[in-house]
């Protein structure tokens, strides 16, 4: 006979202090900003602050995607590419090697991706030649002692 027993816990979602399926206005009074939403019909679950300070570093841009059922669901910096390496060399420090790709987009531009999976999150940083350095955090969806 099987058993299983579901206990809730808090997760933790790259900004210490905040959890998956935070609402809104709680996600705000810790950051201490106000999102704006995005004018763009199709997302009308999306959020933004620019100019955003992470731990004393520039965020040139946070999104916050929230779901209405299941509050905070995403979030996507852009950072200045000058602040990328102490941003990676932090992240590699506190969940390990990454697993690393380099993609290119039909033969127009390439960009690097590293992906930290730390059991709650999966944390993706991607550095094009195109678009600012991007890193995003989301929940993940899948448990690794299933694997």
């Amino acid at each position: 006979m099987f058993s299983f027993q579901l206990i809730p816990r808090p997760v933790i979602a790259c900004v210490e202090g905040l959890s998956w399926g935070m609402d809104r206005p709680t996600v705000e009074r810790h950051l201490g900003v106000t999102l704006a939403p995005l004018q763009k019909e199709e997302v009308g679950d999306l959020f933004e602050v620019r100019n955003f300070q992470m731990s004393g570093l520039p965020v040139k841009s946070l999104r916050v995607r929230f779901e209405e059922e299941y509050g905070l669901k995403q979030l996507a910096y852009e950072i200045e590419y000058e602040n990328m390496t102490e941003v990676l060399a932090g992240l590699r420090h506190r969940f390990g090697p990454p697993v690393g790709t380099s993609v290119d987009i039909a033969g127009k531009s390439s960009q690097q991706q590293w992906i930290w999976h730390t059991g709650d999150d999966v944390i993706t940083a991607i550095k094009s030649e195109e678009l600012p350095f991007l890193l995003s955090y989301r929940p993940s969806l899948l448990d690794p002692s299933f694997l």
